[in-house]
C-alpha cells in the first residue's frame, strides 16, 4: 500500500514537472525582454489628456525618479508591510499568498489578490491589464526573470518610483511633495504609513478628501508593520494619534480640474484603472478650455462677491460657500465646462456630480411639462392661487405656502410659472399625480431616487447639478434626449482607438409641447423671478428657472441659450442656511442667477445671437396674465405674449371674441335701461 502511494506521488510530481516544463517552453518565448536597468521600466510614456480642440490639458505619469538611498527607510518598510510582507523571502511570486488566494476564490467565488511587488511591477510595465490565466502565467514567469537578474533593492526602488498615489502623483518623490511638501527621504514613520496605505485605493483614501478614512488605513499599515517586527506594538497608538500635517504642495501638473478627474474616472470604467494610469494612453475630453476657464472664474468671483454680503458664520465654523456649474453643448451632449467647487486645490470633491441637493422651483418645469403632455391644460389655462388642503392619504393633507406668503386668486398657467407660484405647481402635480411627474423626470435624464410625494412639485427631493443639466438641455434640444458625456475618445500609445463615444439622440417629447414650455420659461426671464439675467445685461434668446430650497439652503439657476445649457448651484456643504447681512435669505435669483448671467455674457461675447428653432403648428398671441383672455394685439401692461398650439390658439381666440361680443351686448342693454 505504501509503495503504491509512493508511486502515485512520484507520478503526480512527474506529471506536474512535465506540465510545468511544457508550459515554460510554450510561454518562455513570450516573456518580455528585460532592460539593462529597472529604472527604464519606471519611465513609461505618460498618459495625456486633451481638450476637445486638441489642447493638452494634463499629463499623468511624469515622475521624479529617486534612488533607494533617497527613499525613507520608513516608507520602504511600510510598503513591504502593506503590499508584500514576504517580499524578501520569495523569488518573485508569493506561493503562500497565491495558494491562499486560489482557495478563497474557490470557496467564496472572490477574494483578495496575491500579486507580489515584483508581479505588480511586471504587470504595470509589460502586460495589458485584461484579466486572464495566460497573463497571470506570463506575469509570474517574467517576475522570476526579474528576481533572477535584479536585486530586491533595485526592484523596490523601481516599484516605489512607479506607483500612483492619487492627485496626479506618480512615484514616491512626487507623492511626498504633493501630500507633505517634503522629499521622499524626509518622510517620518506616520507619513510613510499613510502614503503606503494610499496605494490600495488612491482616490477613495485620499486624505485631502477624507482624512478619517486615510487615517484608518494608516493604522492598518502600522499594525502590519508591528506584526512584521518592524516597529513596536506599543508605538502604534501614539503614532496614529500624531496630528497629520498635510501640506498642499505638489509637483507641477497641467491644469488639474474637476472635468479631468471625471474624464479619467469614465476612462477607467472603459479600459481599466491601471491602463488609464500607466498605459500612456491619449484621452480626448469634451472640455472647451476657454469656457472652462470662464466657468471657474465665474464661480470663484461670484462666490467671493456673494460671501461678502452674507451674515458671518458662527465663530469656529470654517466652512465656506461652495458652488457648482455644468455647461452642456446642446447639439452634441458634450460637457464643455464643469466646476465642482470654488477651488479645486482646496477640495477635489465634485459637487457638480455628487452633491445631491433640493432643486426647489427649478424642478417645476418637469411638473408643468407633465401637465402640458397629459391634460388639456395650456399656458392660458386659469388656475386659482389660493389656500390648499391637498389630500395625501385618508388622514393627512398638505397645505403648500407661496414664497411671498400671498395668494393672488385666478392666474394663468404661464404667469404661475413666471412668478414661481407654489400652489399652482402643487395643484398640477395633484392633477397628474406624482408618479407621472417622476416618469417625466426619468425621460428628461434624472436618475436620482424620487418618491411619489406631492412636495416633489416644489423640488423637495435631492438631485445633482449634472441631472438638472440633462433636464434643461433636453428641453433646449426640443425634447430630444442625448446622454451627456465628458469623454470623446481614448487611443493607445500606438494611436489605436480603444474607445470612442457615439452620440445617439432619442426623441422623447413632442417638439410643439416643448416649445410651449420654452416660451413659458422665457417669461421667467423677461417678467418673472429670473429678471436678474436681463438686468445683468444678457440680451439673447434665453429661458430658465430659479430655484430656492426651504430655509435658503440651496440657490439654483438652470437655463439655456440656443447653443448651450448651463446649471449653477450655490450653497454650503453642511446644508447651512444662507442669509444676507440685511436679513433676507439667498434665493435662486440673488445667489445663482447673477453667476449664471455673468458666465453666459462672457461665454457668448462676440458671438452672433440665435433663436431656439420653432416647430410648426404653433401660434403666438397676447394673453391677459390672470384672466387668460387672448388677443392678436396687447391691450395694456397686463397682457403678455404667449405661444400656443394652433388648435388651442384658434379655440381661445374664438372664445375671447364671443366673450367680447357678449360683454358688448350686456353693456348696450345697460345703456338702454
Amino acid at each position: 500500500m505504501i509503495k503504491k502511494l509512493l508511486y502515485f506521488f512520484i507520478g503526480i510530481v512527474g506529471i506536474g514537472f512535465i506540465l510545468g516544463m511544457t508550459l515554460f517552453l510554450i510561454y518562455a518565448p513570450k516573456i518580455p525582454r528585460l532592460p539593462d536597468e529597472l529604472k527604464q521600466l519606471a519611465s513609461s510614456p505618460p498618459t495625456e489628456v486633451f481638450a476637445r480642440d486638441g489642447e493638452l490639458l494634463a499629463t499623468l505619469g511624469g515622475r521624479s525618479y529617486v534612488s533607494i538611498e533617497r527613499i525613507s527607510p520608513f516608507f520602504q518598510q511600510a510598503l513591504i508591510a502593506a503590499e508584500d510582507k514576504r517580499f524578501f523571502d520569495h523569488s518573485g511570486v508569493d506561493l503562500i499568498a497565491t495558494a491562499r488566494s486560489l482557495w478563497t476564490n474557490l470557496i467564496r467565488g472572490s477574494g483578495p489578490g496575491a500579486s507580489s511587488i515584483t508581479q505588480q511591477l511586471t504587470k504595470n510595465m509589460f502586460f495589458s491589464f485584461r484579466r486572464s490565466w495566460e497573463r497571470k502565467l506570463l506575469e509570474a514567469l517574467a517576475s522570476f526573470a526579474i528576481e533572477d537578474r535584479f536585486t530586491k533593492d533595485q526592484i523596490l526602488e523601481a516599484y516605489s518610483n512607479l506607483v500612483y498615489f492619487g492627485r496626479y502623483a506618480y512615484g514616491i518623490e512626487n507623492a511626498s511633495l504633493t501630500y507633505f511638501s517634503k522629499h521622499a527621504a524626509e518622510l517620518e514613520l506616520q507619513e510613510a504609513a499613510m502614503l503606503a496605505g494610499l496605494l490600495n485605493s488612491p482616490s477613495y483614501l485620499n486624505p485631502f478628501n477624507n482624512l478619517e478614512r486615510s487615517k484608518n488605513r494608516q493604522k492598518l499599515v502600522l499594525n502590519r508593520m508591528a506584526a512584521a517586527g518592524m516597529i513596536e506594538t506599543s508605538a502604534i497608538d501614539s503614532l496614529w494619534n500624531v496630528p497629520t500635517k498635510l501640506v498642499r504642495g505638489g509637483v507641477a501638473v497641467q491644469k488639474p480640474s474637476y472635468p479631468i478627474d471625471y474624464a479619467l474616472e469614465i476612462a477607467a470604467s472603459h479600459i481599466g484603472k491601471d491602463v488609464t494610469q500607466y498605459g500612456g494612453v491619449h484621452i480626448t475630453t469634451t472640455i472647451d478650455p476657454t469656457l472652462q476657464t470662464l466657468a471657474e472664474q465665474a464661480i470663484s468671483s461670484g462666490l467671493n462677491n456673494l460671501e461678502k454680503n452674507l451674515k458671518p458664520l458662527p465663530e469656529g465654523v470654517e466652512t465656506r460657500l461652495e458652488g457648482a456649474l455644468v455647461a452642456v453643448d446642446i447639439a452634441t451632449g458634450q460637457i464643455v465646462a464643469m466646476v465642482g467647487g470654488r477651488n479645486y486645490k482646496e477640495s477635489t470633491y465634485n459637487r457638480a456630480l455628487h452633491a445631491r441637493r433640493h432643486p426647489g422651483s427649478s424642478f417645476k418645469p418637469v411638473v408643468y411639462l407633465t401637465a402640458l403632455e397629459k391634460t388639456d391644460i395650456n399656458p392660458a389655462t386659469v388656475i386659482v392661487d389660493t389656500v390648499l388642503n391637498l389630500k395625501i392619504d385618508k388622514k393627512r393633507t398638505w397645505s403648500p405656502k407661496n414664497f411671498d406668503k400671498k395668494f393672488r386668486g385666478p392666474v394663468t398657467l404661464k404667469y404661475g410659472l413666471m412668478k414661481s407660484i407654489n400652489t399652482i405647481s402643487a395643484q398640477l402635480i395633484d392633477i397628474v399625480r406624482p408618479e407621472a411627474v417622476i416618469q417625466t423626470a426619468r425621460r428628461l435624464g434624472v436618475k436620482s431616487k424620487l418618491e411619489p410625494f406631492l412636495a416633489l412639485s416644489l423640488g423637495a427631493q435631492p438631485v445633482a447639478p449634472i441631472e438638472m443639466a440633462k433636464v434643461y438641455s433636453t428641453i433646449a434640444r426640443g425634447g430630444v434626449f442625448l446622454e451627456h458625456h465628458a469623454l470623446e475618445r481614448i487611443e493607445s500609445r500606438q494611436r489605436e482607438v480603444m474607445f470612442e463615444h457615439l452620440a445617439t439622440g432619442e426623441s422623447r417629447f413632442a417638439s410643439e409641447t416643448i416649445y410651449v414650455l420654452i416660451d413659458m420659461l422665457r417669461g421667467v426671464i423677461d417678467n418673472g423671478t429670473g429678471t436678474t439675467i436681463r438686468r445683468r445685461g444678457f440680451k439673447g434668446d434665453v429661458f430658465g428657472k430659479t430655484g430656492t430650497s426651504s430655509d435658503y439652503k440651496d440657490s439654483w439657476f438652470c437655463g439655456a441659450i440656443p447653443g448651450m445649457a448651463v446649471v449653477i448651484w450655490v450653497g454650503y456643504d453642511d446644508n447651512r442656511s444662507m442669509y444676507f447681512t440685511h436679513g433676507s435669505g439667498v434665493t435662486g435669483a440673488s445667489g445663482a442667477a447673477p453667476i449664471w448671467a455673468d458666465f453666459l455674457i462672457r461665454a457668448t461675447a462676440g458671438e452672433p445671437l440665435h433663436n431656439f428653432p420653432r416647430p410648426g403648428g404653433l401660434k403666438t398671441l397676447f394673453m391677459h396674465q390672470t384672466t387668460g383672455e387672448v388677443s392678436e394685439l396687447p391691450k395694456d401692461d397686463e397682457w403678455i405674449s404667449v405661444t400656443l398650439k394652433s388648435g388651442d390658439a384658434t379655440r381661445l381666440l374664438e372664445e375671447s371674441i364671443q366673450k367680447a361680443l357678449a360683454d358688448s351686448v350686456s353693456a348696450d342693454s345697460l345703456e338702454v335701461r
